[in-house]
């Protein structure tokens, strides 16, 4: 038979004390906190787990603020060929007014003068700033000189930007472009501001026949730009579909992170009030088992 003397007694009852002590300070803590993860120790495994679903959030975090800088940029990209577009309209419009027999030398100048104010108001559409950068022109985008420019005659609208494109990052192996260089959109198959240019120069010469033949440049140009606006709001509604998707991944992950994390109230509770019935229970028992002493037996 094992010998028991005071000595061990008091270490047991110490011991199992302290252990019980350490688990109520743990609830009470938990309760605090709101946290049943407090440091690495409490659960290793879990806030290593926990830790990797931070990481891929924090990416995703930053996924969306480049969602959210591309479409601010793309949104300024799309208004401008909106109008745009509604401009080639107008045009359009005006040109085939101008095809009208009953149409005089004055009557014709006016027109072209209306489709030169639309000229300048395209120009300055191709110059357009978001954020302090030329949307149209390409990588050069904090250049000092606009993009678009008319030539010295008159005849012509030159481009100084560049043939560049850049794009961001919407997830680790996913990028969307956000810029189009203005040559590509505006001087590429089509040249919008030429077909444009020719048909005030037509009107401004009174030359029914000429503005008729030139109507067919003028709606191949609107066309361009009806599909590039279209394009571009292709690449607008990837970008929310990203975002959308990228929202619900990190609101996923933040839920799992809680169910590492989180501490759950009840259970907390339920286990503290356990705790503290064992540790009067154990205080109880201590100072009856403890109580005698060398001097009780002594006569």
């Amino acid at each position: 038979m094992e010998r028991i003397t005071n000595v061990s007694l008091n270490r047991t009852i110490l011991g199992t004390t302290q252990q019980t002590l350490a688990r109520l300070a743990t609830y009470q803590r938990q309760l605090a906190s709101g946290k049943k993860v407090n440091e690495v120790s409490d659960d290793p495994v879990g806030a290593k787990t926990a830790m990797r679903y931070r990481a891929e959030q924090f990416s995703a975090g930053k996924y969306l603020d480049n969602i959210d800088r591309g479409t601010a940029f793309m949104n300024a990209s799309d208004s401008a060929l909106a109008e745009m577009s509604t401009l080639m309209d107008q045009v359009k419009d005006l040109g085939l007014q101008g095809t009208n027999g009953t149409q005089d030398a004055s009557s014709r100048k006016v027109l072209a003068q209306s489709v030169d104010s639309y000229l300048t108001r395209m120009i300055e559409l191709g110059n357009s700033v978001h954020d302090g950068r030329y949307i149209f022109a390409g990588t050069a985008t904090v250049q000092d000189q606009p993009p678009f420019a008319r030539s010295a005659d008159d005849a012509s609208v030159a481009y100084s930007g560049n043939l560049d494109s850049f794009s961001i990052e919407i997830g680790p192996t996913a990028t969307v472009p956000v810029n189009q260089n203005g040559y590509q959109l505006f001087m590429g198959e089509v040249d919008v501001f030429r077909s444009v240019i020719e048909l005030r120069d037509a009107l401004k010469a009174n030359d029914g026949d000429k503005v008729n033949a030139l109507l067919a440049n003028v709606d191949a140009a609107s066309v361009q730009v009806n599909d590039l606006h279209g394009a571009m709001g292709g690449r607008l509604q990837r970008l929310e579909l990203a975002r959308n998707q990228l929202e619900d991944n990190r609101t996923y992950l933040g839920e799992l992170v809680s169910g590492i994390e989180d501490v759950d109230m009840t259970e907390a509770i339920s286990q503290m009030q356990l705790s503290q019935v064992a540790l009067e229970a154990g205080l109880q028992a201590g100072t009856r088992v403890l109580q005698p002493t060398l001097l009780d037996f002594i006569r």
